[in-house]
């Protein structure tokens, strides 16, 4: 994994840029945790923030010309907030008495300010603070320059000469009354080891760098009224601060540029959407400085601008408060980590790699690539947690096994030959398809490991519907695309999957794939861009639906856009047109189509982190109270699960009368397995007339199971057969321990990589579990 290339990524985040009022305010000051504190009542602490930012705050915080004000995002939505107020009131409520400096050695060397105004003796403090020794040299015979002309309501001559005398107990020799021109300003340069030029104008022309404010790279370094193109005096503050950084590099033989880009007011690339903010109005002050309440009130106002469009979309940035910048030193920290458990392995497995991060991110920052570069890098390293997405690895495996794969070409004509008779022939578009066959496969239906487990009836009924409706020989190929390998980082494995999937579409002679899937559809984009696909649900608008009465009770839906189909606009529409054509109204979700969320089965988080999962489920849900609508068959069991009335749109295209389509729960992870298989021996019998080779398991005992323990079976990922097999061992071969006490029997049988405990009870035939647990910890017997 290239770290570089991953901390460069991550640089290119802006949820921590400035925003515009900080990076307008030349001085800098932290805007937003400022107004933070006063919302809280915490004066004292937004006094510190002025303290350590601005230069001369107890004057600055009275007459500052805030610049800041004016880009103010909240502008747009009821009024800017009213950043000097809240100064002032600050300075009223938030004053403290400082704690005693101590100056640093005077050693970094001499140094003559010219000028006693704001921008003379904002450098000569702060060089003074950086160990100069500083010398003042003012025209007048008092220091303050045009201070004195802001002395009124908000600066008192008092607090202005409070200020002035904290310089001159600095003991800075002064010069009053010294007038510097042309060749004084000569002689100070031949006398001292650099000079600041702070006065208000100049007998000449001075051409000096805007970013170090030097003057034709000598000694010489200019501020206030001479750089200003206004009368601001926060920007004439802050050229004296600025100059007073380059001072100390050049007298410290050092770069003057390096790393001072954003000095001084900037752009700040910080883009922040505000049009779902709600208009509120400043806070009226009821006298000339706002009341505690009435500041804390105005603060409030403040919508702390912060990009956060990826985090407020995705609940898993959310649980864990991660940005991208922050999560992604978080995994450049882990993968250095050569030994030891890694702090960020679970918050990695936790993200649907769903992609919706990127598409709120007008910088096309997709955590997405990220994290799964990174799954693939622990996997890799051997430091995926190996319980992480093992049941899914499994369940994959399962699926591509003889036990549901399978292969097959469209039934030819002789084999079907007893099919063509009137009526048949005459009213049966899959009888017609049948007599129209070539023999050369132009479509392969395949349509995934999931929808065949959830909806295992109505795979029979598309694959007869297409082979009546498509114009070409339809063949079927059940199995899995992959997607768990995809999103557990097993490169090698995915990379098994994809070449047997490329053999199948080799040997079939490259027909066009049929999906259903969305997954499906994400593994064939990302991995078979040579493969042509196309969407069973395009199919059906095109061709045409089923002849069926579909709906009874007309209703408004709400769609859930399956993640995988992100980028797919033209599957969204077709999936409304069924919709509509069905007779059903839409009601769009605020996060749709494109912008869709996941439904927390995306990234194996639902195996990996089942309580990040439900919160995806949870969060979804909650989105509208009408039934929601989804073409995914993991996003219709998630939310249902979850307690939501939702649809699948196969239950409105082939609707059942064996309850409320909109409630039947999710198959338990046995029963998937099952519906698999019993899908490949439904097809094989009744479409290829055939005796399936490979029997349906059967289960050997029976079992009582109670509620709680059946949920436990389910929230532990263990399957029926796992327990039958640890029952047959145990009563076969009397391999289990007796409590004689209660008569309860516990047996423990290791399968692969796991070992299965079930403790249970014999009642005549009956075996009535009490537990059932499983975990990766190998016994070793003497």
């Amino acid at each position: 994994m290239n770290l570089d290339k991953l901390l460069a990524t991550g640089d290119r985040c802006i949820h921590k840029e400035p925003p515009t009022c900080t990076a307008n305010c030349p001085v800098h000051l932290e805007i937003i945790d400022f107004l933070a504190e006063i919302e809280q009542g915490n004066f004292q602490n937004a006094y510190k923030l002025m303290e350590k930012k601005m230069p001369f705050h107890k004057i600055l915080g009275r007459i500052c010309d805030h610049p800041c004000e004016a880009p103010c995002e909240r502008s747009k939505a009821g009024g800017s907030i009213r950043i000097s107020d809240l100064e002032k009131a600050v300075l009223e409520y938030g004053t403290y008495k400082p704690k005693k400096v101590w100056p640093l050695p005077k050693n970094k060397g001499k140094v003559a300010v010219v000028g006693g105004g704001l921008s003379g003796l904002t450098a000569a403090v702060d060089l003074d603070k950086k160990g100069c020794v500083v010398t003042i040299y003012e025209k007048t015979n008092r220091l303050g320059g045009r201070l004195w002309d802001f002395v009124g309501d908000s600066l008192t001559e008092e607090v202005l000469l409070q200020e002035l005398k904290a310089v001159a107990d600095k003991k800075m020799p002064i010069h009053f009354e010294t007038t510097v021109d042309k060749n004084k300003l000569s002689e100070l340069l031949a006398t001292y080891d650099a000079v600041y030029l702070g006065t208000a104008a100049w007998e000449e022309e001075i051409k000096w760098n805007p970013l170090t404010f030097q003057a034709n790279e000598s000694a010489l370094f200019v501020g206030g009224s001479l750089v200003n193109q206004s009368d601001s005096v926060i920007f004439s503050a802050s050229s004296g601060r600025r100059a007073a950084i380059s001072i100390e590099r050049f007298l410290s033989k050092v770069s003057l540029t390096d790393s001072r880009e954003r000095e001084g007011a900037f752009e700040t690339p910080l883009h922040f959407d505000i049009s779902g903010k709600e208009p509120l109005a400043p806070i009226l002050k009821s006298a000339a400085i706002y009341s505690q309440d009435e500041a804390m009130a105005e603060a409030k106002r403040c919508v702390k601008c912060q990009c956060r469009k990826c985090i407020e979309g995705c609940v898993h940035l959310r649980k864990f408060e991660m940005s991208p910048d922050a999560y992604i030193r978080q995994i450049n920290h882990s993968e250095r980590i050569i030994l030891g458990t890694h702090y960020a392995n679970k918050m990695i497995n936790s993200c649907a790699e769903c992609g919706l991060c990127k598409e709120e991110c007008f910088l096309d920052i997709s955590m997405s690539d990220v994290i799964h570069e990174t799954r693939e890098s622990m996997v890799e390293r051997g430091k995926m947690p190996a319980s992480a997405h093992d049941f899914a690895l499994k369940d994959m495996a399962f699926s591509n096994s003889s036990r549901f794969s399978l292969v097959r070409k469209q039934p030819s004509k002789e084999e079907s030959k007893d099919l063509f008779y009137y009526p048949l022939i005459s009213f049966s578009d899959y009888v017609k398809g049948l007599y129209k066959g070539t023999g050369k496969t132009a479509y392969l239906f395949y349509p995934g490991c999931q929808l065949p487990a959830s909806y295992p009836d109505d795979i029979k009924s598309i694959y007869e519907y297409l082979v009546g409706h498509v114009k070409g020989d339809v063949g079927i190929y059940l199995g899995c695309c992959g997607a768990p390998a995809d999103w557990g980082g097993q490169k090698d494995l995915m990379n098994e999957n994809i070449q047997a999937i490329k053999k199948v579409w080799a040997e079939m002679e490259h027909p066009t794939f049929i999906l259903a899937c969305s997954s499906c559809m994400r593994i064939f984009e990302k991995y078979l861009p040579e493969i042509k696909v196309e969407s069973l649900w395009d199919i059906y608008v095109r061709e045409g639906l089923p002849n069926k009465d579909h709906i009874k009770t007309p209703q408004t839906l709400s769609i859930h856009d399956a993640c995988g189909t992100r980028e797919n606009s033209d599957l969204h529409e077709s999936v409304r047109k069924i919709v509509a054509k069905l007779g059903y109204g839409i009601e769009e979700l605020e996060y749709t189509k494109e912008k869709t969320k996941c439904c927390g089965y995306g990234g194996l988080v639902y195996y990996a982190n089942r309580e990040q999962s439900n919160a995806f489920v949870s969060e979804r849900i909650g989105e509208s109270a009408n039934d929601l609508l989804v073409y995914c068959a993991m996003c219709k069991d998630l939310f249902v699960s979850g307690g939501k009335r939702t649809y699948h749109l196969l239950d409105l295209i082939y609707p059942k009368d064996d309850g409320e389509a909109a409630t039947r729960k999710m198959p338990t992870l046995s029963e998937r397995h099952h519906n698999r298989s019993r899908v490949k021996q439904i097809l094989l019998k009744e479409i290829w007339r055939e005796e399936p080779e490979e029997t349906m398991m059967e289960d050997q005992f029976k079992l009582i199971i109670p509620d709680d323990v059946r949920q436990k079976i389910e929230d532990r990922y263990i399957l029926m057969e796992d327990i039958q097999a640890v029952l047959k061992n145990a009563e076969e071969n009397n391999e289990r321990f007796c409590n004689p006490e209660t008569g309860e029997y516990l047996a423990r049988l290791r399968r692969d990589n796991v070992t299965f405990w079930v403790k249970y009870e014999k009642e005549e035939n009956d075996f009535i579990l009490k537990s059932v647990y499983s975990h990766r910890m190998e016994i070793v017997e003497e």
